[in-house]
């Protein structure tokens, strides 16, 4: 009989786990494909010698990837073809992942669309043509309405797609309430339990650094009301930190405020920049921090999400620097575009 019993909590037991084993070894082929893929446009060397072209014609003759495919005849029509290559690899890597976690890529599609609806809107509010290509299915459907739409036709759209705005709204604020939804997207989609603490950590790193480069960038130019701006929910900075360092005058005040926390040794690093380049040498290191702590992330949860985060991250900064790149060389700008592309 207790052999019996034994038997039977031995199978219960398993039954338990066996959800887990498969979840685990869905993530084996992804996993270790995200791992083969190389991020050769976020680093140094490589950037470096692409910037030292001089036509966009060689651009596309030096860009070799599986991943990025660059194609057209202006800068314009080839950062277009940089974007079409981010969707591509950000697609392929939600179709080879378990299905479970699929809706996490679909989020951060709609994350990486809120830069073009934001855009749109800004043109509609300027009375300016409204263009741009959205990717994701939720994205494609609300840059639809947007085409052709008046400016009091602008908060109703956005309300009806869930974003939490109101007519007497600024830009300023119906930017800041996009990125808030990108945020709450990121952070609301169902994933299992071995993969949310990693979703957790990542997006909460991405809104503190938000809100450190808000804020930097804020006393740099002397922009007011900052806190209007503050996203909340960060990883490591609490909201006391957070008004402490808006009540601070000054960018090194704001930098020594930091200590303690993962992003100051990247900004203590780029000091000596910012006293040359200003706030962009700062904005560039938590750039880089974020490389980091994906990389953190992912070796803290191989058998899970973390390589996949790992890879959207870098994916989506090797794409901000060919599109920096493309722009730089087509307008004579390289050593402009130094001072903004990301390099680890």
């Amino acid at each position: 009989m207790i052999e019996l019993l034994i038997a039977v909590a031995g199978i219960a037991v398993m039954v338990r786990l066996i959800p887990s084993f498969m979840l685990y070894a869905g993530f084996s082929y992804p996993n270790a494909k995200f791992s083969a893929i190389p991020n050769s446009y976020i680093k140094e060397r490589e950037v470096a010698r692409l910037l030292e072209l001089k036509n966009l014609e060689d651009i596309k003759n030096n860009v070799v990837s599986r991943d990025f495919i660059l194609e057209g005849e202006t800068a314009r029509e080839i950062q277009q073809s940089v974007d079409a290559s981010l969707v591509r690899i950000i697609s392929m890597a939600k179709n080879d992942s378990p299905s479970k976690v699929q809706c996490f890529y679909d989020a951060y599609l709609e994350k990486i669309d809120a830069e073009t609806i934001k855009k749109a809107v800004k043109s509609i509010m300027e009375g300016k043509e409204t263009e741009g290509v959205a990717f994701s299915d939720a994205g494609k459907e609300l840059l639809e309405k947007l085409f052709g739409a008046e400016k009091e036709d602008i908060i109703p759209i956005l309300r009806e797609h869930g974003y939490n705005v109101v007519p007497e709204m600024s830009y300023d604020d119906i930017e800041n309430a996009i990125d808030r939804r990108s945020m709450e997207q990121l952070l609301s989609v169902r994933l299992p339990a071995s993969c949310r603490k990693a979703r957790d950590k990542f997006v909460k790193t991405m809104i503190d650094i938000r809100n450190i480069k808000t804020i930097l960038r804020g006393k740099q130019y002397g922009f007011e009301h900052l806190e209007n701006y503050i996203l909340p929910g960060g990883w490591e900075l609490s909201q006391w930190q957070i008004r402490e360092m808006l009540k601070t005058g000054t960018i090194p005040e704001i930098i020594s405020m930091l200590e303690g926390t993962s992003y100051m040794p990247y900004l203590r690093q780029a000091i000596t920049e910012f006293e040359t380049e200003g706030v962009v040498a700062l904005e560039r290191a938590l750039d880089r921090c974020l490389i980091q702590m994906a990389g953190d992330i992912s070796n803290d949860n191989t058998l899970a999400l973390g390589p996949g985060i790992r890879f959207l991250v870098e994916k989506e900064l090797e794409a901000r620097n060919l599109k920096i790149i493309v722009k730089a060389v087509a307008e004579g700008l390289q050593e402009d575009a130094r001072k903004v592309v990301v390099t680890v």
